[in-house]
């Protein structure tokens, strides 16, 4: 008895020292090896294989000391959190309504303001603060967005009005059950296709309108079927929040990140990726809805590629430019979502045939779709980072002067922009390290995620390691896959 307690106490110390060791490998192997900046601003001659090579070997390597996990190592992770304090009674309306006339404002801003992107804070705001960077935060501090949510506050004020008051408390119609997350879907595709294909997403008065489009879907999504299911299945940004924030170590019962209830109200601390074992068996629509948002950001490093173009008979250098590479793209960005679903289901299902599963295809598929949430999201920080740390500037200059009406509100409207993060060699290679080591962190939390969900579906270990073996090959490739995209040549 007295060794298994020692076991058990000793096991969570062993993960974590074994999974900052293959990260420090990484680091002293990509400091050798360091190759290629995300903004070709720097084209260096050391070879690019030195580093996408280490980082494979670290996802491999990551596999084997994970394997060595008992299971009450994941157990350890699963039961034990610390409350911190109890959760401040924030006005979680009043600060959904004060978002809402925020956007308002930028929309108003995008059809008045300035005609020039980088100077309009619409896009500025919409694209760099809150689509990279508030997803940052949620990684981070958990589901901000449902406490500044703008639907709720503008559909509070909507439902404020004679005529509707009684749609708050009773909507409309029952939302189907068979519907699922395909209003998710269908929106978070059209988003990303706005942002990826579409030839002027930045355009202020072109997003303006694509804003109004989508608050209207939403309005009246939620005046049919209520604002708790249509903010669960129906909103893309509600669904795709939350499954951000499973990434990080802080839960609330409040914010409906999927983690479910506490026994004591307020702010809980976890270990990171916890929430990822406690998300329960998603329906296939939040499955498609993970695949989808992988896809997105995985086709967007794609397309820039001299590769990309190459293949589908365009001059890299010679960019023809957005509007005559829609149809392609479009059919290219729905081949990479079709591609990953058939890569990881094949995984999955090759897994099984290796070992002897107790639980159902479904169950094991809702593992591996779990498990490339840290994949979506460290993508999602390697591929913005350095935009971001530009574009961010921008947003703040343009939030100072929304209106071109010559305010200075914030004290910023004169803002020199600096881009020279881009530009020096030891800048870019730092950010270049942080962006390899996203990737490569990503795709380890992914193993360690997909393991601990195969130890609830195999009855012995060997059944749990060969059934893992597929999963950890594709993940290996993607983990080539992605540091390639940032390392290869790009258009535009």
């Amino acid at each position: 008895m007295r060794l298994g307690k020692n076991k058990r106490r000793i096991t969570p110390m062993f993960m974590w020292g074994a999974a900052l060791c293959t990260v420090l490998i990484f680091f002293v192997q990509g400091s050798a090896a360091f190759a290629h900046s995300n903004e070709r601003a720097f084209i260096l001659i050391l070879p690019t294989q030195y580093y996408i090579i280490g980082g494979a070997l670290v996802v491999a390597l990551s596999f084997v000391v994970i394997g060595l996990i008992p299971a009450t190592g994941f157990h350890f992770m699963e039961r034990n959190r610390l409350w911190l304090w109890r959760w401040p009674g924030w006005p979680a309306k009043g600060l959904s309504i004060l978002a809402g006339a925020f956007l308002l404002c930028l929309i108003v801003a995008g059809y008045i303001g300035d005609r020039a992107p980088l100077y309009n804070p619409l896009p500025q705001v919409l694209w760099s603060l809150w689509w990279v960077g508030f997803t940052f935060l949620h990684a981070m501090f958990g589901n901000i967005w449902a406490y500044i949510n703008p639907w709720l506050g503008l559909y509070s004020v909507l439902t404020a009005l004679p005529g509707l008051r009684a749609r708050r408390e009773k909507p409309l119609l029952q939302y189907p059950e068979r519907l699922g997350y395909a209003p998710a879907i269908v929106l978070f595709f059209a988003f990303a296709w706005f942002e990826l294909i579409y030839p002027a997403p930045l355009d202020p008065i072109n997003l303006a309108h694509a804003s109004i489009v989508y608050m209207g879907v939403t309005l009246i999504g939620m005046l049919l079927f209520g604002e708790d299911m249509w903010l669960r299945y129906g909103d893309s940004f509600s669904v795709f929040f939350r499954m951000v924030s499973w990434l990080s170590p802080f839960t609330s019962a409040s914010t409906g990140d999927g983690f479910g209830k506490e026994k004591r109200p307020g702010l809980w601390v976890l270990l990171p990726g916890t929430k990822l074992l406690k998300t329960g068996a998603l329906p296939v629509g939040g499955e498609a809805f993970i695949f989808l948002a992988l896809a997105s950001v995985s086709f967007d490093g794609l397309s820039r590629t001299f590769w990309w173009m190459g293949l589908i008979g365009a001059n890299p250098l010679e960019h023809p430019g957005r509007t005559v590479l829609m149809g392609v793209n479009t059919l290219g960005f729905l081949a990479t979502f079709v591609a990953i679903v058939m890569v990881f289901g094949s995984a999955v299902l090759l897994g099984r045939a290796l070992a002897k599963p107790t639980g159902s295809f479904h169950d094991a598929l809702t593992g591996a779709a779990v498990s490339i949430v840290p994949i979506a999201f460290g993508y999602h920080l390697a591929h913005y980072l350095p935009s971001f740390l530009v574009q961010s500037q921008d947003a703040v200059r343009a939030l100072s002067d929304p209106f071109s009406l010559g305010w200075d509100l914030i004290g910023t409207r004169d803002l020199h922009v600096s881009a020279a993060l881009l530009n020096n060699y030891y800048s870019v290679r730092v950010i270049w390290n942080i962006q390899a080591a996203a990737i490569v962190i990503a795709h380890v939390v992914a193993i360690s995620v997909a393991h601990a969900h195969a130890l609830r579906g195999a009855k012995n270990r060997r059944d749990i390691l060969f059934g893992q073996i597929p999963m950890t090959v594709m993940m290996i490739g993607y983990t080539l896959f992605g540091l390639w995209l940032l390392a290869a040549p790009a258009a535009g």
